[in-house]
């Protein structure tokens, strides 16, 4: 880890965090992130801009001041579990034979992926074990981390993910890594909700998003496979939805619309968990807006100053 200050070493160190048990630390965070939604208004707009760009245009709607005070708590929640030991994500038996179904086709497996959930814990129900899984990677997560919080974040990151089987895959330039490696049947997480040049229905809206999964996915007729992290108390889960198959599709657009469609039920069932869609760099940074955002849909922006629940995405 890089070297910091006192102050900031104790507040980022998770050999110090271990000592605090996980309940304890979980129970203070949540009950702090409660209480701010009554006597913090800047934390009372930051969670309704939140879930009203979730949520707006959608059947949830109505439910959005109850919905903004859950995202309060799942932010600190997960901002906390990232600290905290990381624990191996559990899988339920549905997902589990759903993901043996895909692997065992032999055509490469995409995971497609929203930013939900403790998105730093669920790949490790896969990648505990011999097959790899390539994780498509913004260049800045690969740089040497620096001498402050980002850069104790970034080297968070890269500490939880030693024991386990994940390879990164360096932005731009992707999609020509991800189809050699599909076509190789291997296996391939890249993140639906970016920002790109596709006008795509999307919670209630259209917005414009990447549409690189379907893309790749058709061009190397890979199975794509929904892919969720959800938390249950200290525990973090890995749902996996049904194989969307490229080959039942007229075309890759379609294909992107029937993932927007999936990734759509997967959220509206857990709104709050949702990172921030008004984040820098995502695809709400104007809600329900359809003005373009960069057509190049390799581009990742710079880490924001605020890097959101998870400490940093990969993406």
């Amino acid at each position: 880890m890089p070297s910091v200050g006192l102050r900031l070493r104790i507040k980022t160190s998770p050999a110090l965090r271990r000592l605090l048990p996980t309940p304890l630390a979980l129970w203070r965070a949540t009950t702090q992130a409660a209480a701010s939604w009554e006597s913090s208004p800047s934390e009372r707009r930051r969670a309704l801009g939140a879930m009203a760009a979730a949520v707006a245009g959608t059947p949830r709607e109505p439910e959005l001041e109850e919905l903004a005070r859950q995202y309060l708590i799942e932010d600190a929640a997960c901002r906390v579990l990232f600290w905290q030991p990381w624990k191996r994500a559990s899988m339920d038996v549905g997902s589990r034979e759903r993901l043996e179904e895909a692997v065992a086709q032999r055509r490469g497996v995409l995971l497609s992926a929203c930013h939900m959930g403790p998105i730093f814990l669920y790949i490790s129900a896969i990648s505990y074990g011999p097959t790899p899984v390539y994780i498509v990677s913004a260049p800045w997560f690969l740089e040497e981390p620096g001498h402050d919080e980002w850069g104790r974040r970034l080297a968070r990151w890269w500490q939880g993910l030693q024991p386990r089987n994940e390879r990164m895959i360096y932005r731009p330039g992707a999609s020509r890594v991800m189809r050699a490696l599909l076509g190789q049947g291997e296996m391939v997480l890249n993140y639906f909700d970016m920002p790109g040049s596709r006008p795509t229905r999307f919670l209630g809206k259209t917005v414009m998003l990447a549409s690189s999964t379907a893309r790749v996915a058709a061009d190397s007729d890979a199975l794509v496979l929904p892919i969720r992290a959800r938390r249950d108390g200290q525990r973090a889960w890995t749902d996996i939805g049904q194989a969307h198959d490229p080959r039942r599709f007229a075309s890759a657009e379609e294909l992107h619309d029937a993932l927007a469609v999936a990734h759509e039920r997967s959220i509206l069932e857990l709104p709050a968990t949702l990172e921030d869609p008004t984040r820098p760099g995502s695809w709400a940074a104007a809600a329900g807006a359809t003005d373009a955002m960069p057509s190049d849909s390799e581009v990742a922006p710079s880490p924001p100053p605020d890097v959101g629940r998870s400490g940093g995405l990969p993406v």
